[in-house]
């Protein structure tokens, strides 16, 4: 009984914290950012989870200086959301891509998984806070709405198609410095 009081205590937590966000604009350290080492670290801290499903982990970056004005901890944020739910999705001996590249005067930011996709019946819902597809207690409904906000509070955009044959692919642009 206390290990799950413990669990969900942890869980509120969590969401209190991406509520307290939602609700109000946290402070920004808007700064010029290299992407790929912070991209890197984020996969580095997301291997273990491949693990139990033996996921293939792709990367592709155009360039090896590719800059950016954000705030580190929030994209971070997004990047660790994103590929925590192509993981999730992903079928076992599945694959998951991270791209990035310089479109023109944007950069691009790519997340792929092989998973079912998401179903165009709730497509328009995807980024509505409290909205999960996951079962009950684990999903709060808050990622990708979060995911949404920190991208837009940083120039940019985010939108999804399917990947081919199956799964979701998540593109990011954002504004070149």
């Amino acid at each position: 009984d206390l290990d799950k009081i413990v669990e969900n205590t942890i869980f509120s937590r969590e969401i209190v914290k991406k509520l307290m966000f939602f609700a109000c604009e946290m402070p920004q350290e808007m700064q010029p950012v290299e992407l790929n080492p912070i991209i890197e670290s984020t996969l580095k801290l997301l291997t273990p989870s491949l693990r139990p499903k033996n996921l293939k982990l792709t990367k592709k970056f155009g360039s090896d200086d590719i800059r950016l004005r954000a705030d580190k901890v929030q994209f971070t944020q997004v990047l660790f959301n994103l590929v925590m739910n192509a993981i999730y999705y992903s079928p076992n001996k599945g694959t998951v891509g991270v791209s990035i590249s310089e479109k023109g005067k944007k950069i691009q930011i790519c997340i792929s998984d092989e998973g079912t996709g998401i179903d165009p019946k709730i497509e328009d819902k995807i980024f509505e806070p409290f909205f999960t597809t996951k079962p009950l207690g684990e999903g709060s409904g808050l990622g990708l709405s979060v995911v949404h906000g920190i991208i837009s509070s940083h120039k940019g955009t985010i939108e999804h198609k399917p990947n081919k044959p199956k799964g979701t692919i998540f593109i990011l642009d954002f504004p070149k410095l």
